[in-house]
This record gives structure tokens, sequence and C-alpha cells, in this order.
């Protein structure tokens, strides 16, 4: 277990232990301050002999010692890597692609027997109008999008979606 890891379990551990001790009295009491006060010396021993331990214990491995080296040995500007105009071209080709793809999903996402005011529909017109009116900010557009869904779907994929809770019997025996 890490010692950060460990620390903040035993943190957790002395306020609870101090919150359970403060609605005791008596022998109860008496033990969690004991404990409580052998908790707070590990703590105390822990923050002092961490800087020591941590580099004596536990020498970097082959994958710290190879991070270390491309982070020291990694250029801090982009000088280093040139442009290449044909990288260029193909960033170009690629957004264009790639508008058109999600112009034609839209297209075909589209309900047919939607009212004026469909949101589905309205959208894919916008779209459309962009398309027309300004490609390249309809390409900005569609990029700004997929970033939003795909940081969408990253909070979506952290969240735990709470149980549904189970439905009651009727009572009541069915009619026949």
């Amino acid at each position: 277990m890490r010692p950060d890891t460990a620390s903040a379990i035993r943190a957790q551990l002395i306020a609870s232990l101090q919150q359970r001790a403060a609605t005791l009295d008596g022998e109860a009491r008496r033990m969690l301050d004991a404990r409580l006060a052998a908790l707070h010396a590990l703590d105390a021993d822990a923050l002092h002999e961490a800087p020591h331990a941590q580099s004596q214990a536990h020498p970097p491995g082959p994958l710290r010692q190879l991070a270390d080296q491309l982070a020291h040995g990694a250029p801090t500007d982009r000088t280093a890597y040139p442009e290449l105009p044909a990288l260029a071209d193909f960033r170009q080709l690629w957004s264009a692609l790639r508008a058109d793809s999600q112009l034609q999903q839209t297209v075909a996402h589209t309900p047919t027997d939607a009212g004026p005011l469909n949101s589905a529909a309205l959208a894919s017109r916008a779209i459309a109008l962009m398309r027309d009116t300004s490609p390249g900010y309809l390409r900005a557009f569609l990029s700004y999008v997929d970033e939003l869904a795909w940081l969408e779907q990253l909070g979506t994929a952290g969240t735990a979606t709470p149980m549904t809770a189970p439905k009651k019997r009727s009572a009541r025996k069915p009619r026949r």
C-alpha cells in the first residue's frame, strides 16, 4: 500500500474514532483515547520516516526510470519537430472527411415526419445551412460538438447509476 494511501486511511480512522469517543464515557472512552494516542504516534512517526523509508525501501523500477529519462530528455519546445506540409494537408483532408461523415449521419437520423419545431429537424436544417454558407465554420463546429460529446461520455463513465427500487407487488388478485 502506498504511504499516502495509508496515511489517508489512518486519518479517516482517527477522525471516526474521535467522533465515536465524543459520544462515550467511562472505560470505553478511556480505551478509545488510548487507541487514538497510539494512532497519533504512528502518524507522527510516519511523517518523519516517510522520505527516508520511501527512498531506501523501493528503488525506482525500470518503468519509472524510463519515464524519468523521457521527461528529462524530451525537448521543451516544438522546434525540434518541424511541421510537415503534408501533415497539414492530411489534417485538412481528414477534417473535411469527418465533417462530411458527420453530416451524412445527421441527415440519416433526421425524422421524416417531424413537425416544424422538432429539435432534431431544426438541428439538421441548421447544419445543412452551415454546410452551404460556411464549410470551414461547420468543420470547427462539428469538432467542438465532438469534443463536448467526448467530455460528456467521460463524465458519465465515472458516475454510478442509481439502483432502482424493487417494485411493490399488488395485494389484489388479478382479474380473470
